[in-house]
């Protein structure tokens, strides 16, 4: 049966072994996918096929026999003028099992840059449905995506791979959420908002629904610009941050520089008594610690969040086992659910009796999936004489 069938064939390229410069040539728009697949498609060297294309990896899914990762090697020289030679030497090849296992951890997100994310599991969602509204899906496509989504969901609702951030800016904006619970609070003044670290709490904070002012210096001047297309955020100069501290309920300072961003005595002359959520991410300290003393104000600091995400990731590496636990019997269901398929179809035009189709879904339940293909193939030849 093995040797007729057509199998999953995966060809990707990630984060994991290429620059984004090179990762970028292989990304694919959803026109540009629609007329990847149709090349293929017509061009007869595969079944079926789905292209996922994120900021991170660009993946090409595809059914069909011993051919097919070749004509997916020739349509990405050819529609997408890469060398053969780069494709070789950047590209990951994953075949059959490997291939159905691969989906699924990175449907799950197991196999991303942040593990656990959200993200992946709706853009390999999209992914699916592009391909199956414009028919490049078929019977093996179909079992295989749909329960890679099925596992990724119910991996998420078992165990705390997403719901345990470890990223400093994802667990900066947590807390400054939490903070503003119940209060009619939704306004953070962040310092260094164009630099590394402060440019990526900004975006958590705005995906989060939370007003940023933030400060802006020249020669940050890029990231400034990218951030001015998400609503929810007012630029300020540096040197004028202290007249906008008493517009904001809590204030984030992650800057590189060598000299404090809050003093005590300035701070206490526009604060006014109120109650404030104060975060320092810089090393070392931006905010003066005597502020952390005054009455309503809550301070924390680097080492804080630090500590934080250590205790998440060893968290996040407890809920793996149970994760990758979670995928061998999820995966194993969907092989021998593949298996049960292309054996019915090498039985078509024949009737077997009841009983027989009894024996294979018991045999179906009772091994492992290569036991199971072991003994289909055992049975399709005895049946070919």
């Amino acid at each position: 049966m093995g040797r007729k069938s057509e199998t999953m064939f995966c060809i990707s390229i990630s984060f994991k072994k290429t620059p984004v410069s090179i990762r970028q040539q292989f990304a694919f728009s959803k026109e540009e996918q629609k007329r990847f697949l149709s090349f293929l498609w017509n061009s007869g060297g595969i079944t079926g096929g789905v292209v996922l294309s994120t900021c991170n990896r660009s993946e090409i899914y595809v059914t069909g026999r011993k051919g097919a990762l070749e004509a997916v090697e020739n349509a990405l020289s050819r529609l997408k003028d890469i060398d053969k030679e780069q494709i070789k030497t950047y590209c990951l090849f994953y075949s059959g099992k490997k291939a159905v296992r691969h989906l699924f951890r990175v449907a799950c997100g197991l196999d991303s840059m942040v593990m656990g994310e959200d993200e992946i599991l709706r853009q390999v969602k999209e992914a699916y449905q592009l391909s199956s509204e414009n028919g490049f899906t078929n019977g093996e496509i179909n079992i295989i995506f749909q329960g890679a989504l099925h596992f990724a969901k119910q991996s998420k609702s078992e165990t705390r791979l997403s719901s345990t951030p470890i990223s400093i800016g994802t667990l900066t904006a947590n807390a400054v959420e939490e903070y503003f619970l119940d209060k009619c609070q939704n306004t953070v003044l962040v310092i260094g908002a164009t630099g590394k670290i402060g440019s990526i709490v900004a975006k958590d904070l705005i995906a989060k629904g939370i007003s940023v002012i933030g400060t802006r210096r020249r020669k940050h001047q890029g990231e400034e610009i990218f951030l001015s297309s998400y609503e929810n955020i007012v630029w300020v100069d540096f040197d004028k941050r202290y007249d906008y501290v008493p517009q904001a309920d809590a204030v984030i300072s992650a800057t590189s520089s060598p000299h404090y961003t809050l003093t005590r005595r300035e701070f206490e002359k526009r604060s006014e008594g109120k109650e404030y959520l104060l975060i320092d991410l810089a090393v070392p300290y931006d905010i003066d610690k005597e502020i952390g003393k005054k009455e309503g104000i809550t301070l924390y600091d680097i080492d804080y969040f630090e500590s934080l995400s250590r205790k998440n990731n060893n968290i996040k590496m407890a809920e793996l086992g149970k994760a990758e636990g979670l995928l061998e019997e999820c995966l194993e269901e969907v092989l021998k659910n593949l298996y049960v398929r292309r054996f019915k179809m090498h039985m078509s035009g024949e009737e077997p009796e009841e009983w027989y189709y009894k024996m294979i879904f018991y045999l179906k339940d009772v091994l492992g999936s290569d036991e199971f293909l072991h003994v289909l193939d055992k049975l399709e030849k005895k049946r070919d004489g």
